[in-house]
């Protein structure tokens, strides 16, 4: 349902970004380098409003003839012919000086469509052909605004395109005449990877969401995933708790997790995260909860019989509908991950089998793919407020570096850290002559919690447990010290 003076854009994930959508009336300059998606943007706003809003549109080529543009939408699944038949789309495959004519001449058949509100929608593909009509920038203004002047009169909401060549700091005419600057971009994000982008430049008369968003050329159209931004809300903790299924762990709790809290398990390489993850996804989705496993580095096959190693056959789980395996295969986009996890929270409300269990393993993997690697800590606030909201208790993991020290506490970002309701800590500790995996709960929120370095083992068949000691001291340490005493001699503890 549309907004009262919005036209819902038809690309999923835009009219989120515009705040509901274009004001009615708009006239929105689409720019972009050469493959960008303008005329898949232009074509897809047409469709749209010809199929779901009943609102007729005009397509304007300069380039393309009409049987081109009509098989480069089939691509889509967007059918023009029938539309053109029946009226609702009329397309014009003409020069911009011809275009320019009829738009001004009040005997046309296209300047009396447009005043008698035959048309709603015009997608014009693309401005930069109207360079052509003059070289003089000050005669080619006028143009551009009686062109824009006479759209804004007949109330159509206008999309134009443009080719562009970046400049930071140029401002285009073009750009000061719209009401609404939309930029595409395919650019790298790193060494090995391109990602589409869409950014709103500008907007008169509408809010909307400021940034490069994520943007993606599916079977089906543009698709946009808006910025994840955290609201900044106060997150108060449930009073009931949720048990991890690690033996030791609750204890170290204080009691389990909170109920909807979001807990980080950081640690070294080979130190036990996804098993941890598991065995918690395990422990609700065998009891019937609702589990999502989202995992960006093994397949699905492979977390089931990683599973089977210790013990857990999710394969039931998976075949009743209680567990998800989101698998995020290749580059991963973070924004897309994003709404595509919000997508499945939504529909498992939906379809009355709530998910009530979440975990993301890793952050780590997703670290690389941000434009900015310091919206980090802001993305995984966006979704700790996410889980809160769908009352979600959820666990992501993080690789570590060794620690240098010892005695290093949390190698972890505090910026990270600041909206997470627990920490846990994994790590290896050398130990006389052996390797030991440990366990610290570097932070839970709301709660007393063991605050010793407990000592962690995985055994095939049973998983992972904690063994709990007393005062700080691992249990191996302690058993150390009560078979000296019981052989009368003094422990020497490292």
């Amino acid at each position: 349902m549309e907004r009262q003076g919005r036209i819902t854009t038809g690309i999923p994930g835009l009219d989120i970004v515009l705040d509901g959508g274009l004001v009615e009336g708009a006239t929105v300059l689409v720019q972009g380098l050469p493959g960008a998606g303008k005329t898949t943007f232009g074509l897809q706003f047409i469709y749209h409003g010809a199929t779901q809003c009943q609102e007729p549109g005009l397509i304007v080529s300069f380039e393309e003839f009409p049987t081109q543009m009509f098989r480069d939408a089939q691509n889509f699944g967007w059918d023009f012919e029938p539309l053109v038949r029946s009226g609702a789309v009329t397309i014009i495959a003409t020069s911009p000086q011809a275009f320019y004519q009829q738009i001004r001449d009040p005997s046309s058949d296209l300047h009396r469509a447009l005043t008698e509100g035959k048309i709603r929608r015009v997608f014009i593909d693309s401005l930069s052909h109207f360079q052509r009509l003059t070289d003089n920038p000050v005669e080619l203004r006028e143009i551009l605004n009686s062109l824009l002047n006479r759209l804004r009169q007949s109330q159509v909401t206008a999309i134009l395109t443009q080719e562009v060549r970046w400049s930071e700091d140029e401002v285009s005419l073009e750009q000061y005449a719209v009401d609404t600057v939309i930029q595409l971009f395919f650019e790298p994000i790193n060494r090995v990877q391109r990602r589409r982008f869409l950014e709103v430049l500008k907007a008169r008369g509408q809010s909307f969401q400021s940034g490069r968003h994520g943007l993606e050329i599916t079977d089906q159209g543009l698709r946009v995933y808006p910025v994840p931004m955290p609201r900044g809300r106060e997150r108060p903790l449930a009073g009931q708790r949720v048990a991890t299924g690690v033996p030791g762990l609750d204890r170290m709790l204080g009691g389990g997790l909170f109920e909807g809290s979001v807990t980080l398990v950081a640690g070294e390489t080979g130190t036990g995260k996804s098993t941890l993850v598991r065995q918690f996804i395990a422990h609700g989705v065998l009891q019937g909860e609702g589990g999502l496993y989202v995992s960006l580095r093994e397949d699905p096959q492979r977390i089931l019989q990683s599973a089977s190693t210790i013990g857990i056959d999710l394969q039931p789980a998976l075949r009743d509908g209680h567990l998800l395996i989101h698998y995020a295969t290749g580059e991963v986009d973070p924004y897309k991950l994003f709404w595509e996890v919000k997508e499945l929270l939504e529909q498992g409300e939906g379809n009355g089998r709530p998910i009530r269990r979440a975990a993301i393993d890793s952050l780590s993997d997703l670290a690389t793919n941000f434009p900015d690697p310091t919206y980090l800590p802001q993305y995984l606030q966006a979704f700790v407020e996410l889980f809160t909201m769908h009352g979600v208790t959820a666990v992501f993991t993080l690789s570590v570096a060794a620690a240098a020290n010892s005695a290093e506490h949390s190698p972890i970002d505090p910026n990270l850290a600041r909206g997470l309701d627990c920490i846990l800590m994994l790590r290896y500790l050398l130990v006389h002559d052996h390797v030991r995996k440990v366990m610290t709960v570097v932070k839970m929120r709301g709660s007393e919690h063991d605050t010793g370095i407990r000592t962690v083992r995985i055994n095939p068949g049973e998983g992972m447990l904690v063994e709990t000691g007393f005062e700080g001291m691992p249990s191996f340490i302690r058993k150390l010290q009560q078979l000296a005493q019981e052989q009368g001699e003094t422990a020497t503890l490292p």
